[in-house]
C-alpha cells in the first residue's frame, strides 16, 4: 500500500469537528465535483467513517442519521484536484427503481445520479451485509452501473478477533464475483479510513482519466488493482 504524499485539511480550524456545511454551498468551478453517497444498515458506522477522513474524529455516542448531511473534502490523485460531495444519508429501505420514487421518497438525496457508491457494512454483524447485497442488486437492476464506482467497506474491524468462513465468503463474493474494490477499516480507531477513500479515488480517477484519452477502463472495475497500486493520492 502507498504512503499518501502529504495529508492536510483547508485551514487550521478544519481539524476541529464542525458542523456539515449547507447544502446551498457552492463548490469552487476549477475542480471536479465528485458526488459520494454513503449506504448500508443502521449502526455500520457510516457517519464515523465520514467524520474520521474529514475532521479526524470519532464519537462513542450513536446519534441514527435522521437526516442528510453533506461533506466537501478535497483530494489530489495524480496531480488531478477533485472536490468531493459525500453525502451521509438516513437509511434507506430500496434503492429507487426510477426518478420518480426517488422525488416523492427521497427528494434532495442525489441517489440516482452520484458519481460513486459507498457500501458500508458491520464485520462483527454479518446480517448488515445482505442489506448492502440486496441494495447492490436493486442499483444493478434501475441505473446503468458501468461507469460508477462502487466500493465495499467492511467496518469496525477492531471488533474481529479471527477470521471466519462466512467472512471469507463475503469477501470472496466481493472481489471475484462482484468484481468490487474491498476494503476493511476501523472508524473507532481511525484504522484505513483514508484508505477507504483512496481507493474509491483511484477508480474515480481512472475512469476520468481513462475517458479524457479515450482509452478503455473495465466498467465493473474488473483486475484494477494491480494497475492502480502504482497511483499517489493526497488529501486536502
Amino acid at each position: 500500500e502507498l504512503d499518501l504524499d502529504y495529508l492536510e485539511r483547508r485551514g487550521e480550524h478544519a481539524r476541529e469537528p464542525r458542523g456539515p456545511p449547507p447544502e446551498t454551498e457552492a463548490s469552487p468551478d476549477s475542480m471536479d465535483l465528485v458526488k459520494v453517497i454513503l449506504l448500508g444498515a443502521p449502526a455500520v458506522g457510516k457517519t464515523s467513517i465520514v467524520q474520521q477522513f474529514v475532521w479526524n474524529d470519532f464519537s462513542e455516542e450513536y446519534l441514527p442519521t435522521d437526516q442528510k448531511h453533506t461533506y466537501y473534502p478535497s483530494v489530489i490523485i495524480n496531480d488531478h484536484l477533485y472536490e468531493l460531495k459525500i453525502s451521509d444519508i438516513p437509511v434507506i429501505p430500496y434503492f429507487p427503481v426510477n426518478s420518480y420514487y426517488e422525488w416523492t421518497d427521497y427528494r434532495f438525496y442525489g441517489l440516482r445520479s452520484a458519481t460513486a457508491y459507498v457500501l458500508v457494512f458491520d464485520l462483527s454483524n454479518a446480517d448488515t451485509f445482505q442489506y448492502i447485497r440486496t441494495l447492490r442488486d436493486q442499483m444493478l437492476e434501475s441505473r446503468d452501473m458501468r461507469n460508477v464506482p462502487l466500493l465495499v467497506v467492511g467496518n469496525k474491524q477492531d471488533l474481529i478477533v479471527s477470521s471466519s468462513e462466512k467472512r471469507r465468503d463475503i469477501v470472496n463474493l466481493v472481489k471475484k464475483h462482484w468484481k468490487c474494490t474491498y476494503v476493511e477499516c476501523s472508524a473507532k480507531y481511525n484504522w484505513r479510513v483514508v484508505a477507504v477513500f483512496k481507493e474509491l479515488m483511484k477508480a474515480v480517477d481512472c475512469l476520468e482519466t481513462g475517458q479524457a484519452n479515450k482509452e478503455v477502463c473495465s466498467p465493473i472495475m474488473d483486475n484494477l488493482h494491480d494497475a492502480l497500486d502504482r497511483n499517489k493520492c493526497s488529501i486536502l
